[in-house]
């Protein structure tokens, strides 16, 4: 019992880096473990440990949730932020509604403090979306043209209630080539908006997560955001694929790219993360993983 009690421990501490205080239930999702031979806990043992924990002092209850002492402020701004990113939500859903008929566009799924429901009025929405293999580049200048019309696109000043397009994968290459705890709490999280089949494709090729997170399982049912599939014949977008699919622009389309990534003075940032190629791509000049590791070690120490 002592190592779930350090495993809850550490866990508020994570998401308290994120400032993000968690019901018993999140405990028991999204447990984090740092060592290697972890087991799964029962949300029994869990719930127990907690109000063990709180009994010695350890953490804090309030409200449902639950955080490091001191920290209790922070159930307040979760409430307030959960109700902006809900209002955040249902736009993006009506926004998946169109996006499912772009050509050579799988998937798309919300992640950052949208899948986390903890945006402000000025966040953007992250996407992370899985084109057609083969059509990766068609499929990045399509989406981002779409958006760009629509005015969704974010760029430059434009950040608000925009769609911030940095991670794109083909459906052939669906394990994430970033497996640390920053990636196994991004992607436990993602809402996936459609095409739930290829979501719990993505679970199974990304099971690694289980390592950081011992209680991970697969989803089994759609979340209250995703939205269903249209019939993949006579949908939309199968017509307009098939009319793109006339011209062969792909490479042309590639060399473009890859030269505009190539002079970008972000892609030479110490610290960066960009992967351009046919299977993957990755843009995060400032990714954030590896500060909030350092601020989670940081915490800690502090305990």
């Amino acid at each position: 019992m002592y190592r779930l009690s350090r495993d809850i421990v550490e866990t508020l501490a994570y998401y308290d880096v994120l400032e993000f205080p968690l019901s018993a239930f999140e405990v028991w999702k999204h447990l984090i473990t740092l060592t290697q031979d972890a087991r799964p806990s029962s949300y029994f043992e869990v719930l127990t440990t907690l109000k063990g924990e709180c009994s010695r002092g350890a953490i804090e209850e309030h409200a449902g949730f639950y955080f490091l002492p001191g920290r209790k402020f922070l159930v307040r701004e979760r409430i307030r932020k959960e109700k902006i990113s809900v209002s955040k939500l249902r736009r993006v859903k009506r926004l998946a509604r169109l996006i499912r008929h772009v050509p050579y566009v799988r998937f798309v799924g919300a992640t950052g403090s949208l899948s986390l429901k903890h945006g402000d009025v000025e966040s953007d929405w992250d996407l992370f979306v899985v084109l057609r293999a083969g059509k990766i580049w068609t499929g990045r200048i399509i989406l981002t043209g779409f958006l760009f019309l629509l005015g969704k696109w974010r760029h430059g000043k434009w950040v608000r209630n925009r769609a911030c397009l940095n991670y794109y994968v083909a459906d052939t290459n669906l394990e994430i080539g970033t497996q640390d705890l920053f990636s196994a709490h991004e992607y436990r999280f993602m809402i996936p908006l459609f095409h739930y089949a290829l979501f719990q494709r993505f679970e199974l090729r990304n099971r690694w997560i289980a390592r950081f997170k011992p209680n991970f399982s697969l989803s089994e049912i759609p979340t209250l955001w995703s939205i269903s599939d249209p019939r993949e014949r006579h949908s939309p977008r199968s017509f307009l694929e098939r009319w793109c699919d006339r011209w062969d622009v792909e490479a042309a389309l590639a060399t473009w790219q890859k030269d505009k990534i190539a002079r970008n003075p972000k892609t030479r940032w110490e610290g960066s993360y960009i992967e351009a190629n046919d299977r993957a791509l990755i843009f995060l000049p400032r990714p954030r993983g590896p500060r909030v590791y350092e601020a989670f070690k940081h915490r800690l120490g502090s305990l």
